[in-house]
């Protein structure tokens, strides 16, 4: 605001002429200190010469029509507040909307002040909000900082006075209003309430409630107590309701970083019974398997893993033997306090690698999440697949039905439909574990889809490659150690040179000499065409081949002339049995299989050449998949196609859809009983 007026801007006002001639003509007669306006004739006057009316007038005007300045021309000093030692940063939205508003009216008392006195600048302030001709802008900053829920929320000249002397005491922290915080002292009752509420059973809060009652009258209503309850933090309310273990659920933790890890640098292990029922290959029986797997950390890769009864030493060194001969040698093993890893066997073949082993804190699976989480996306979702899921969240009715009925089936000794079988279920395993590796993984870093060009984070193959590319190599481990390392093992009797393992007969010539002697027979899932013989004391034998002794039943020039005496004899006995039915003499010719064609004309020709060609079925490849028409040779057809599955190679669509479903037909039943009644009768003679 200017501190000169013209005559033309002050004729009218209280204590002033109404035209502007009449204006100069008094400014002339009293003397007033003038100036000549810069660029105009017109003659302006001082504010201080004006009369105390006229004063008042033109504040007043300034106030209702100018908005406050953006900047106060008067100096102002931040003072370090120390009001409840609270910082502005600390206040809320509504304290800092009210500290603003009252901020405002100050600069605006400032602002009037540098043409008046204080007192006069807050009286003008006062009487402009009472009649509500300050300016939009201050108005609402009028009501704001008053902070009522009233209707008359004008302001007063003795808080202007008081916020003025707050804030040139305190700064503008002081003119937050105070808000009343909540009372977080402890009741005399809350003792003896707890007692009844903090249990391991976890008592609603009316059930403990009426405990409480009953054993103390006289005491706060419900609703008191569910005040109180809703002060507590989550970890203080439920202590004694929860363990120690499940109260790490409520509590902070720290997320560990693998950004400066190179693969194999740490795996982390565990093992995870499986959530779904199978067909135990060694007895029949139906049971749970044990999955144990290995996590390279640093990629999210799972580099091994086993399958057994359950968490043993010897599924943790068939883990480390599978892991170890797949992508080479790691540096630490992560690995939980559990029987299978604590133990001197598991020390030793350690050492023998040259890694280091390192247990976690006892029950702190948190510690070791980035297997826990693999065991959630690849075993559970696995599990979920079978009908024989049995699961916490599986329906309990539908589980007790397929529970009964499985057993109800193997008690006869009949398919048992819903529990999958021990290879269908290790082939989907595996599958389910290749698709991990190469699916997208949350863990690892975004890059560019080189065929959407949209960005999605690594998948751990990807990611182990990516490391591949910058340099980094595997170690890889002594062939002798890792082929040393114990496999599962079960005890076998020899006999000619033969051990039968899971319905298959191995075969091994360094066994003759131990005919009817007790082995130690080592075994792999993964490759069912062998498996490894020891003797009691652990010392290897050498390595049985499945069917290593079998050979074709009779030379094939043999079998053709027996096929051909079997053909002459029935054709005999069809002559013998036309005479007995005729009478007379029959003679059977046989029809050459390329025969004359028969003399047709053109157009019967065309027609029956259109004909053949319509019934004619489609010829497969040379190279499709074909079912053989033998039983005998559809069974050989299956049990190469099973060791090649076993072995980890990919079969074809049309032939691994046959393998799946082939042992669900009773053909094969019979086939296979009949294979081990052979066997058993070999045994005995």
């Amino acid at each position: 605001m200017s501190n000169w007026f013209t005559s033309q801007e002050l004729a009218g006002l209280p204590g002033m002429p109404g035209t502007d001639r009449n204006v100069r003509v008094m400014a002339e007669r009293c003397g007033w200190e003038g100036q000549r306006r810069i660029g105009t004739k017109a003659v302006e006057y001082s504010f201080a010469v004006l009369p105390q009316e006229t004063q008042a007038a033109l504040l007043a005007r300034m106030v209702s029509q100018q908005a406050p300045a953006a900047a106060p021309s008067a100096p102002h000093v931040l003072v370090a507040p120390q009001r409840d030692g609270v910082e502005v940063s600390r206040l809320t939205d509504a304290q800092r909307e009210v500290m603003t508003a009252r901020v405002a009216l100050i600069r605006e008392v400032q602002r009037l002040a540098e043409f008046t006195t204080q007192g006069q600048a807050i009286a003008i302030l006062v009487e402009g909000a009472r009649k509500g001709t300050l300016t939009p802008y201050l108005m609402e900053q009028a009501e704001r900082a008053n902070d009522r829920k009233t209707a008359d929320r004008s302001l007063s000249e003795r808080t202007l006075k008081r916020w003025l002397s707050d804030w040139r005491a305190n700064g503008e922290r002081a003119l937050a209003p105070v808000r009343r915080k909540p009372d977080m002292s402890v009741p005399s009752w809350a003792p003896a309430f707890l007692a009844c509420y903090q249990t391991p059973q976890k008592p609603t809060v009316a059930a403990a409630y009426a405990v409480f009652k009953a054993a103390n009258p006289g005491c706060p209503s419900i609703h008191a107590v569910h005040r109180w309850l809703g002060k507590l933090s989550p970890e203080a309310r439920e202590a004694g309701r929860m363990g120690p273990r499940e109260l790490k659920s409520l509590q902070a933790f720290k997320r560990r970083s693998a950004d400066t890890l190179w693969p194999n640098d740490v795996w982390v292990a565990d093992g995870h019974t499986f959530d779904a029922e199978v067909i135990n290959p060694l007895t029949g029986q139906i049971f749970r398997p044990e999955i144990t797997m290995v996590i390279d950390w640093a990629t999210r890769r799972i580099v091994g893993f086993s399958v057994n009864l359950a968490e043993s030493t010897l599924a943790t060194l068939d883990t480390l033997r599978d892991g170890v001969s797949r992508v080479g040698m790691y540096k630490v093993f992560y690995v939980d306090n559990g029987s299978g890893f604590d133990n001197a066997t598991v020390y030793e073949v350690n050492d023998r690698l040259g890694g280091t082993i390192t247990h976690s804190l006892p029950y702190n699976s948190q510690a070791r999440g980035v297997i826990e989480r693999a065991h959630q996306s690849i075993l559970v979702t696995l599990a979920k697949t079978f009908d024989s899921y049995i699961g916490a969240d599986m329906d309990g009715e539908a589980a007790t039905r397929a529970h009964r009925l499985s057993r109800k089936q193997l008690a006869q000794g009949v398919t048992i439909r819903d529990v999958p079988t021990f290879d269908r279920f290790f082939a989907d395993l595996q599958d389910a574990l290749d698709r991990y590796n190469h699916e997208p993984h949350r863990g690892l870093p975004k890059i560019r889809d080189m065929q959407t060009g949209k960005r999605r984070h690594q998948s751990p193959m990807e990611s182990w490659r990516s490391a591949e590319a910058e340099g980094w190599e595997a170690l890889t481990a002594d062939a002798s150690v890792v082929a040393s390392l114990t496999r599962p093992q079960v005890s076998r009797i020899t006999h000619r040179g033969e051990v039968k393992f899971s319905s298959g007969i191995y075969f091994l010539p360094e066994l003759v000499d131990l005919h009817g002697e007790e082995v130690r027979v080592a075994y792999d899932f993964r490759d069912s065409s062998r498996v490894w013989v020891h003797t009691v004391n652990g010392e290897l034998i050498g390595e049985a081949l499945l069917d290593g002794n079998a050979t074709p039943a009779m030379p094939a020039t043999l079998l053709e002339r027996a096929a051909e005496r079997r053909e002459r004899g029935q054709l005999n006995r069809l002559v013998q049995k036309a005479k007995t039915l005729t009478g007379q003499q029959v003679e059977m010719h046989l029809v050459p299989k390329t025969a004359q064609p028969a003399e047709l004309s053109a157009e019967q020709l065309a027609d029956a050449r259109h004909v053949a060609a319509s019934l004619a079925a489609p010829v497969a490849p040379a190279d499709a998949f074909q079912v053989p028409s033998d039983s005998m040779a559809r069974y050989r057809l299956w049990k190469r196609l099973e060791a090649r599955a076993a072995s980890g190679e990919q079969l074809e669509a049309d032939a691994s859809r046959w393998h799946r479903t082939y042992p669900n037909t009773p053909e094969y039943q019979d086939t296979q009983d009949m294979f081990d009644f052979a066997a058993a009768s070999t045994a005995s003679a």
